[in-house]
């Protein structure tokens, strides 16, 4: 073969892309060299009955062609790959910057509510100290045990919220690694 009937035949033939595995008839691929003055010792992919039967068009594909095509794939893959971590990672630091304020403003409510509440036991205290009445203060701790009960029953909900969020990430880097 001339190198120049080589690139049309290639191109003809360019319709596996990569490294092939089988024939278009079924066939497996065995590598074989070229004896030719133009293309000496040259490797190329072919399967046994294309090579007894010329004048049938089976699959014909250089190896260095494969290899190359191959190494496009994976260029591609990978650069697929670092556009979804750079994408992940952006909406992550978002997401995370989003939760973060949201948990300093509920620090700083807790704060208030903390503060409120302590002001509002002293100032029972002083209450019941001069009336000796006792049902006043247990009602006030009472009312302050169920206010932060509610802080206590949402922080599972958080702890949820975010391995559900860990968890679906995983899954989705695994996705996009896997295919």
């Amino acid at each position: 073969m001339s190198s120049g009937s080589s690139s049309s035949n290639s191109q003809r033939r360019r319709a596996t892309v990569g490294i092939p595995n089988r024939c278009w008839c079924g066939s497996n691929l065995t590598t074989f060299g070229v004896k030719t003055k133009e293309n000496l010792f040259r490797r190329f992919y072919r399967c046994e009955i294309g090579v007894k039967r010329q004048s049938e068009h089976h699959l014909f594909k250089w190896i260095y062609e494969a290899i190359i095509d191959e190494i496009r794939l994976v260029d591609s893959k990978q650069s697929q790959l670092h556009e979804d971590v750079q994408s992940f990672k952006n909406t992550t630091t978002l997401h995370l910057q989003e939760q973060g304020k949201y948990v300093e403003d509920s620090l700083l409510k807790m704060k208030r509510i903390i503060q409120n509440q302590t002001l509002q036991l002293a100032e029972f205290r002083r209450y019941s100290t001069q009336d000796n009445d006792t049902a006043v203060v247990d009602a006030t701790l009472e009312s302050l045990n169920n206010g932060s009960s509610i802080t206590k029953a949402q922080s599972p909900l958080i702890n949820i919220a975010a391995a559900a969020i860990a968890l679906g990430t995983m899954a989705w880097l695994y996705a996009k690694t896997s295919t």
